[in-house]
Formats: C-alpha cells, sequence, structure tokens
C-alpha cells in the first residue's frame, strides 16, 4: 500500500487592537483573506519550503499572501484535512503585525484578492472551513486568559564547538563547522519571533551563535558574565529577571550546566538541550505561558 502523502504548511491568526473602548475581545481585530481560485475565506497560510522550518514558513507566508511582516506569539496547534495531493497538515501560530505600517501594506495579488481586518463573530460567521473556525477558538481561549500579548525569550545552548581537548583556553573555543552551520539556520528562526534584543555568555562558542543574527539585524551583540559557564544560580536570575522585564523578543545564549539555572529563574521545568537546539519561552507578567522548541 501507498504511503499517504504529507503536506506541511503553517499560518497564522494574525491580530491588531482596535480603537476605542468596549469589552477586551471587541479590541481585537483578525486578519483573514479570500482566495479567489477557491472563492474561501481562511487564515494566512502556505506550504513549506525544502528545508524550512514551520515557523519560517508561517511568517514568510503571511508576507508573502498579504505585505504584512509579523513576529510569532504563542503556537496555537496543527490541524489536517484531505487534499487532492494527500494530507495537509498546518501549524498555526498567534502573529501580530511588527508595525502598525505594516498592518495596513495589502496589495491584491494572484493567491488573495481580499484581505479583512474583522471581530471575533464577524470571524466565525465568515471562516469558509470548519477546521478554521477551530483555530479560531482557540485564539479566542488563549485571548480571553490574555495569552495573546505574551512576550518572548529565546534560550540556546551555544553550537557545536571544538573539543576541550584541541584548546587549552576553554574560553576561546570556537564553533566547528557543523556548529556555524547551526548559528546560520538560527537567523530566520530569530527573526519569525521578531527577537530584537541579542544576549550572550562571554564565552566565544556563545558569541558566535548569535552573532549572525545580531549581524543580521544592525543590531549589538549584548556580553553578560552572568551567564558564562562559571558563574552562580542567583547572577543568571538576575540576568534572566532583567530580560523578562524588557517588552522586545530577545535571546539568551549560554552553556549546559547555566542553563538548569536559567529554567529555574524561569520557573519551568528544565530542557536537555543538545548543542545548537533552543526553546521558545512566551511569558507574561513573570509567568510562563507557553514553551516550545525551536526546530
Amino acid at each position: 500500500m501507498a504511503r499517504e502523502r504529507i503536506i506541511n504548511a503553517a499560518g497564522g491568526v494574525v491580530w491588531r487592537k482596535r480603537g476605542g473602548s468596549g469589552r477586551a475581545d471587541s479590541r481585537i481585530e483578525l486578519l483573514v483573506i479570500h482566495r479567489p481560485s477557491y472563492d474561501d475565506w481562511t487564515f494566512p497560510k502556505g506550504k513549506v519550503d525544502a528545508g524550512e522550518a514551520l515557523q519560517t514558513t508561517a511568517v514568510r507566508e503571511i508576507a508573502e499572501e498579504t505585505g504584512i511582516r509579523v513576529r510569532l506569539g504563542v503556537p496555537l496547534q496543527q490541524v489536517q484535512y484531505p487534499v487532492t495531493a494527500g494530507t495537509k497538515v498546518v501549524a498555526y501560530w498567534s502573529a501580530r503585525p511588527v508595525s502598525q505600517h505594516d498592518a495596513d501594506a495589502f496589495v491584491p495579488n494572484r493567491e488573495v484578492d481580499e484581505i479583512r481586518w474583522i471581530g471575533f463573530q464577524e470571524a466565525a460567521e465568515l471562516l469558509t472551513y470548519q477546521h478554521d473556525r477551530e483555530v479560531l477558538e482557540t485564539f479566542r481561549e488563549l485571548q480571553r486568559r490574555r495569552g495573546h500579548r505574551t512576550r518572548t525569550l529565546l534560550v540556546i545552548r551555544h553550537g557545536k564547538a571544538a573539543s576541550r581537548t584541541e584548546h587549552e583556553d576553554d574560553f576561546a573555543r570556537p564553533l566547528t563547522s557543523l556548529g556555524e552551520e547551526r548559528a546560520q539556520a538560527l537567523v530566520p528562526l530569530l527573526g519569525a519571533y521578531g527577537v530584537r534584543r541579542v544576549v550572550s555568555s562571554p564565552a566565544v562558542r556563545c558569541t558566535q551563535t548569535v552573532e549572525p543574527y545580531a549581524d543580521s539585524i544592525s543590531t549589538f551583540l549584548e556580553i553578560d558574565e552572568r551567564l558564562a559557564e562559571n558563574t552562580r544560580a542567583s547572577k543568571v536570575g538576575r540576568a534572566v529577571d532583567a530580560l523578562l522585564d524588557r517588552k522586545k523578543p530577545a535571546v539568551l545564549c549560554s552553556h549546559r550546566p547555566t542553563l538548569p539555572w536559567v529554567f529555574d529563574a524561569l520557573g519551568m521545568d528544565v530542557e536537555d538541550l543538545a548543542a545548537g537546539e533552543a526553546v521558545v519561552v512566551h511569558h507574561r507578567k513573570g509567568s510562563v505561558v507557553a514553551v516550545e522548541p525551536l526546530a
């Protein structure tokens, strides 16, 4: 029997604040699109390109279909449904425009001829598919808990580094070629979450892991001695607290022995990350709302 073909895709429930007063849910507008080839109303989404992470796909497809650049928030759910070529599996995130200007940047195109910013009730009535209405309800539950307004902190263990036996100075150990490849692969992933602050242990293997991303957005790489390998839990806690207090999405790169203190400061279970692995921590008012692995 032939194996069923799985078509992976990703998209988002894009939201923005509506002016005026009223109930909390009435102050939210959601983005829906009309596709002339299907004559349907749905959320922006699209298929994964070869070698592309789902998060990158979601941001790219939303921009291609609507002209709006977004940053991802809390992951919502995956839905699947049959299509002519097999089964489509779509991963959705909560997402918001990077700027208000972007929210009005739509130009009709071959795939999408109209977009609308509408409220929850109108979206429930307008969306063509039941699976989209289920995604809408998931987002609505998140919004009721104020989870759509989380801040984002990405925690990364440095990439694969040269062995300790090859370098007398552990501090100066550089990344291997595999570590450098991972550092480059992290660039679009960190960009998908709109990271604006890049913070690292002073060790070379840590700075090299996040430096390509810092360069890509023309920002300073912040060195924090409190995230070094020979640190103390109290220092790590203060470093993490400082990041949680900031609105801008941030990334923190540190070492395997230090990361348990990072997760403890976040009030979450310890994640045993391999070299170059990361988790995305969505938090609000000092509490973790959701955690997701970074591909």
